[in-house]
């Protein structure tokens, strides 16, 4: 495993700091040389969206923008065999080489960057099969949100669990995507993971199966206000191991409302060779129904 260097870890986390961060920590940031730096989450059945910038050294504390690199030569492989090189496209005032074809389940990834005057970085990881989710339940004016999910015993699987409000858009559920609810593992019900039940409400909980490995688990999420939304969604995603690590190693600095920059680097995870960032593998389930 691969540890990052205080200052790349404001690279990649620069887009969360942007929407949530407007308090300033001056912290002494070591510098060890320009690098690219490489980032993309792989969604089967979706475009994959590679975010390659370069690191700099952070002199001026509220100019956090790190240089995209536009001209880089990206390549990708799928279980092996070249791909069709990604194509640059502006997204939201921000740039992304993309794939020309959706990413596969089950399916080998490597990325590798070429840039001169850099040095020459490369990623893999391969992309999970889609949780078996079901069962989704919620009452109006409470505060339960219940589901079952259904582990794969012949896989070691991590998962990310996160709740949405939603409504009807042209007949189709859809989400509030900044409508994420804040939860917690109903202490009354979910036993398998007593140890990492705690007070506090959040967006997202990250779990291994390590207890529940091979079984039908019924899970019971306590939300921190009442049900009123007339639909909702739980979106379960089975995580290799590489993005389990990145999101759990990242999760207070783009969960919390205020970052001050506290973190150890020292546990921020990367498996970019001769770089920083991450490339891993993700595949995301969604259970909609209507709020009973």
């Amino acid at each position: 495993m691969k540890r990052m260097r205080p200052f790349i870890v404001i690279a990649i986390l620069c887009t969360f700091i942007f929407s949530a961060c407007s308090k300033e920590s001056r912290i002494a940031i070591p510098y060890d040389g320009d690098k690219i730096v490489l980032n993309t989450l792989i969604q089967p059945d979706s475009l994959v969206y590679i975010r390659v910038t370069a690191s700099k050294p952070v002199r001026e504390y509220q100019n956090l923008k790190f240089p995209e690199l536009k001209n880089a030569v990206v390549s990708m492989y799928e279980d092996g065999k070249t791909m069709p090189a990604p194509g640059w496209k502006v997204i939201n005032g921000k740039g992304y080489y993309v794939s020309h074809a959706p990413a596969r389940a089950g399916s080998q990834y490597k990325i590798t960057v070429n840039y001169s005057g850099l040095t020459s970085v490369a990623a893999t990881d391969s992309t999970p099969q889609r949780p078996d989710i079901r069962d989704g339940v919620a009452q109006k004016l409470g505060n339960r949100v219940r589901f079952t999910l259904k582990d794969n015993v012949n896989e070691k699987n991590y998962y990310r669990i996160r709740v949405y409000n939603a409504d009807t858009v042209n007949g189709i559920i859809t989400p509030f995507k900044r409508d994420t609810v804040k939860f917690r593992l109903d202490p009354s019900f979910n036993n398998n993971f007593a140890d990492i039940i705690g007070n506090s409400y959040n967006s997202e909980v990250l779990l291994s199966d390590e207890r529940i490995s091979g079984k039908d688990v019924l899970f019971v999420l306590q939300t921190s206000k009442q049900v009123t939304a007339s639909y909702m969604i739980v979106e379960v995603s089975n995580l290799t191991t590489g993005a389990f690590r990145y999101l759990d190693a990242t999760s207070d600095q783009r969960l919390e409302d205020g970052i001050d920059f506290t973190l150890n680097p020292e546990d921020i995870y990367s498996n970019v060779e001769n770089g920083y960032g991450i490339v891993a593998g993700v595949n995301a389930g969604r259970l909609s129904f209507a709020v009973e």
